[in-house]
C-alpha cells in the first residue's frame, strides 16, 4: 500500500505543479459577476495554498488497488489568501495636511500591484484604487471606461540587485470578487540568477477577459499585466555637480544611497546640474552613470537599494531659484 501511495503521490504533486502555470483567466459569464483578475502580487516564497489533503482524499476515495483516477477539476482546490481593507493616513511633509485613504494589504510580505474597487458605505460611493507598492518602478496604469468596454493595463519593473545566489520570484494573479474580497491565489516562479549582469531582464505577461450583465446590459471587461525583472547593481552614493554656464563647477554634492532630499533648489548661478550614480559591477569594478538637468526639468529620479536587495527609485523635485 505504502508504494501505491508513492505512485499517488507523484502523480498528483505533478498535477500540482501545472497549476501554477495557468497566468490567464477567461470568463464568459453573461448573467452573473465573475472574479475578476485585479493584478500581481509578487513573493520570494512559495505560496501553498493548495488544498492537498482535500485533493487526496477525493482522489484517492475508495482507492482498491489498479488505476488510480485523479480528480480534473484542479481549480476547486486551489486556496485563496484574502486581503484586509485597511486605512491609512498621509501626511503632506510641505504643508503638514494629513489626509486618510483605503486600501488593501496581505498578511504575508510581498510586493503589491493591483486595481481594485473599494465598496461603498454610508455617507461614501464606491471607488477604484491602485495599489502599487514602492518597489515598483516605472509604473503606468491605463483605464478605460467605456459604454461597451471597460479596459485595465497594469505595467511596472522591479530592479533587483545580484545576491551571489539564485532568487526565484513567484507571480500570484490577484482577484476581486463580487462582494467586493480581494484575494490571491498561488502563480507561477521566474528565477533570477544571482550573478546576472546589469540589465539582464525578465518579463512575465498576465491577461484575462470577462463579460458581465448589469441592468439587462452586457460589458465586456479586460485587463493585461506586465511585470518585469531587471537586474541593477546597489548605487553607493549619488554625487550632484552644480555649473554655471561657462561649464565651471559652483558646488559639488554628495549623498549616501537613500538620502536624496525630496527638494532639490540649485544654486541662484547654476544653469545645470549633472547627477552621478557609483555602482561596483560584478568584478568589484567602479562604474559612474551621468545624467544631465537643466532649468527645462521639474525632478530627478534616483535608486537605492533596500536590505532585501530591491532598488527603489526615490524621485527630488527641483525648485529652480
Amino acid at each position: 500500500m505504502k508504494h501505491k501511495m508513492m505512485i499517488a503521490m507523484c502523480c498528483i504533486l505533478l498535477l500540482y505543479a501545472l497549476t501554477g502555470c495557468q497566468l490567464a483567466l477567461e470568463n464568459a459569464g453573461t448573467d452573473t459577476y465573475e472574479d475578476r483578475l485585479a493584478g500581481i502580487f509578487v513573493t520570494t516564497q512559495h505560496l501553498d495554498l493548495f488544498d492537498m489533503e482535500g485533493y487526496l482524499n477525493d482522489s484517492l476515495k475508495g482507492f482498491q488497488g489498479g488505476n488510480i483516477i485523479v480528480d480534473g477539476d484542479i481549480q476547486k482546490y486551489q486556496g485563496r489568501l484574502y486581503a484586509a481593507l485597511r486605512t491609512r493616513t498621509l501626511t503632506n511633509e510641505e504643508t503638514g495636511e494629513t489626509s486618510k485613504i483605503e486600501d488593501y494589504a496581505f498578511p504575508v510580505d510581498g510586493i503589491s500591484c493591483f486595481v481594485a474597487t473599494v465598496p461603498a458605505i454610508e455617507g461614501r460611493g464606491g471607488y477604484r484604487t491602485s495599489i502599487s507598492d514602492p518597489a515598483i518602478s516605472n509604473g503606468r496604469m491605463d483605464i478605460h471606461v467605456g459604454d461597451e468596454t471597460n479596459s485595465t493595463t497594469l505595467e511596472g519593473t522591479i530592479y533587483v540587485s545580484p545576491t551571489g545566489r539564485d532568487i526565484t520570484y513567484y507571480l500570484n494573479p490577484v482577484y476581486q470578487s463580487a462582494d467586493g474580497n480581494v484575494y490571491v491565489t498561488t502563480g507561477q516562479g521566474i528565477s533570477a540568477s544571482g550573478m546576472a549582469s546589469e540589465g539582464a531582464f525578465m518579463s512575465q505577461t498576465m491577461d484575462a477577459a470577462t463579460t458581465v450583465t448589469e441592468n439587462g446590459k452586457t460589458k465586456a471587461e479586460s485587463i493585461s499585466i506586465k511585470l518585469s525583472i531587471s537586474v541593477m547593481f546597489p548605487p553607493e552614493k549619488t554625487v550632484i555637480l552644480q555649473m554655471d554656464t561657462d561649464s565651471n563647477l559652483i558646488s559639488r554634492t554628495e549623498y549616501a544611497p537613500g538620502a536624496m532630499p525630496e527638494v532639490f533648489t540649485p544654486e541662484l548661478d547654476t544653469t545645470c546640474f549633472i547627477v552621478e550614480t557609483y555602482k561596483r559591477d560584478d568584478t568589484g569594478s567602479l562604474k559612474i552613470s551621468r545624467e544631465i538637468y537643466d532649468r527645462d526639468d521639474e525632478n530627478t529620479e534616483t535608486f537605492f537599494a533596500r536590505a532585501d536587495g530591491i532598488c527603489v527609485k526615490h524621485w527630488t523635485q527641483i525648485k529652480w531659484k
